[in-house]
């Protein structure tokens, strides 16, 4: 038994001292593409997450890599793997190539992704307000569909519904409408535009309106009523 124990201990401390590059040739083609696959969809995850400020609570990651791949010759440069538009998770697949040796093939995997969102607390119909006692927050499991999702609650307060709000249900941009920026009675900053010259004056809207939309606007300097369009909160802009 102790001759065992130490051959066993001899044989390990050769493995850790062999180079990493003789550890990595140990590796099948099949094992590379799945290692670098995973580290690529890894990264995309918490790009996605960043730019679209979601908190990811879990993630899982199933890649399916064809049997055939372990029968072809080792890449001697990096593998390649396509990028793709979309979401980063669903069932994904995406092209792997190694130029050197010239060979490709698609390679598949279920990302699985559980998110902390705000959700509707009832059902909210086509036309009204969302104010905060309609949203809670829940862990939701995504799916591939979940391409323009609302992620914070101020994005949510305030806007109307274009789209019947189901309850417990993600919220997608295209069910709100522009949020708006100036409502009636609002003091607002008219700011007023003409060939590179530039002024600004205190207003108060006669209307509520969002981006692109033209609303009344009373000139407090002046006392006269113009159409202004809103371009951000609190902010019109004329053009004369």
């Amino acid at each position: 038994m102790k001759n065992g124990i130490g051959l066993s201990c001899l044989l390990w401390t050769v493995f850790l001292l062999l180079p990493h590059g003789a550890m990595a040739q140990s590796l099948t083609v099949a094992d590379e593409i799945r290692q670098q696959f995973v580290t690529q969809l890894e990264a995309e995850l918490q790009q996605w997450q960043q730019l679209n400020g979601i908190e990811i609570v879990s993630h899982q990651i199933q890649p399916r890599v064809p049997s055939g791949a372990s029968s072809l010759p080792q890449c001697p440069s990096q593998i390649t793997i396509e990028s793709a538009a979309g979401v980063p998770f669903g069932n994904l697949q995406r092209r792997v190539q190694c130029f050197d040796k010239g060979w490709s093939l698609f390679v598949r995997a279920k990302v699985t992704v559980t998110a902390r969102l705000p959700v509707a607390a009832r059902a909210i119909k086509r036309g009204e307000i969302i104010g905060e006692q309609d949203i809670v927050f829940q862990s939701v499991v995504l799916s591939s569909s979940d391409r323009q999702l609302v992620g914070q609650l101020e994005d949510l307060l305030g806007r109307q519904v274009k789209r019947q709000l189901r309850r417990h249900r993600t919220i997608q941009i295209n069910q709100l409408s522009a949020p708006m920026w100036v409502n009636l009675g609002d003091k607002v900053i008219i700011e007023a535009r003409s060939n590179g010259f530039y002024a600004n004056m205190p207003g108060e809207a006669l209307e509520s309106g969002g981006e692109g939309k033209g609303i009344r606007v009373k000139n407090l300097s002046s006392g006269k009523v113009i159409i202004a369009y809103p371009i951000a909160k609190g902010r019109v802009a004329t053009i004369f």
